[in-house]
């Protein structure tokens, strides 16, 4: 399961084919999980935040989100989402990829618009506040978008794409709006050609423990992944993401581990074993730790009532 999956298992309106590669769904903080690690994909994504607060985290800047807010995510971005302690937030998840609006033979709109936002060097993600620039317009398209998916009428396909180039055009004018203007609407800045190369190499990693955490990762492989000693490695790594490898590893094996528990059939020895755990009791302890309950318990929770996730 990759971290898209993850995120994706409260889909309410499912749109994910590879002819048409776009998704909408709901989401819900703490009740659905209480957080979305650290991560990143080559879908631009939408975060529409419908009620309450919390936290999102873009690139190696952080801040709170307020319900009305719009956060923009570029494709290849870091970003992740959790809880603000003592709040709950619910909100709505935009998912699609750039390459459904893009013509088999490139033309000036692709090109000079489109591509830029897939490069290495690309445009920082940010939050849209409301009130600022064509905000009221964002809204109603997304509002749009959502009564389609809703209702899905003939050639319904035709006006999602012209919805998608409509949220571009307005989010690009916003950008370039906020830099003629002076103004500090992206959150924030560019970062400079050694942050880029940083941020490059935390991707890999993260992207490994994305698709290999039930395997044995090990320091001095991912140290070897960038280029780094396994001390310097360990420096890097807690400076950038603010735990150590090991703490930040285990952590993403629960959240994994915890949706099986809530939604599959597998045993707790079987779901430790598939989420890199080889010792049961290792598994039970961490466990026990971040969420305050044992897997057994867990998981009657989470069978009793259908909803309790991470």
């Amino acid at each position: 399961m990759n971290i898209l999956q993850y995120e994706n298992r409260r889909e309410e309106k499912i749109h994910a084919d590879t002819r048409f590669p776009y998704n909408i769904y709901l989401c819900s903080i703490p009740k659905d999980f209480r957080l979305v690690p650290l991560h990143w994909h080559q879908e631009m994504e939408l975060i529409s935040i419908k009620k309450g607060n919390g936290m999102v985290s873009l690139e190696q800047c952080s801040c709170a989100v307020d319900e009305g807010d719009l956060v923009i995510v570029f494709p290849g971005k870091l970003h992740s989402i959790r809880q603000k302690p003592g709040f709950s937030m619910e909100y709505e998840n935009i998912i699609f990829r750039l390459d459904m609006l893009m013509p088999a033979l490139p033309d000036n709109c692709s090109s000079e618009f489109l591509m830029p936002l897939l490069s290495e060097d690309g445009p920082q993600s940010f939050v849209w506040k409301r009130g600022n620039g064509e905000y009221e317009k964002l809204q109603k398209s997304i509002g749009f978008l959502d009564d389609l998916s809703d209702s899905r009428p003939y050639g319904y396909p035709l006006a999602i794409k012209g919805i998608f180039f409509q949220l571009l055009f307005l989010i690009l004018g916003n950008m370039q709006q906020s830099q003629e203007g002076g103004k500090d609407a992206l959150f924030g800045e560019k970062g400079n050609a050694l942050e880029m190369k940083q941020n490059k190499k935390i991707k890999h990693v993260l992207k490994e423990i994305e698709v290999r955490y039930g395997e044995n990762l090990t320091i001095q492989e991912m140290a070897g992944l960038c280029g780094y000693s396994p001390s310097h490695f360990m420096r890097f790594f807690r400076q950038h993401m603010g735990s150590s490898f090991v703490e930040y590893l285990n952590d993403y094996r629960l959240i994994m581990a915890s949706h099986q528990l809530a939604h599959g059939e597998a045993g707790i020895s079987e779901i430790a074993q598939n989420t890199g755990f080889d010792q049961p009791s290792y598994f039970n302890r961490l466990f026990k730790r971040k969420y305050g309950m044992t897997p057994k318990q867990y998981r009657k929770e989470a069978c009793g009532t259908g909803e309790r996730m991470v």
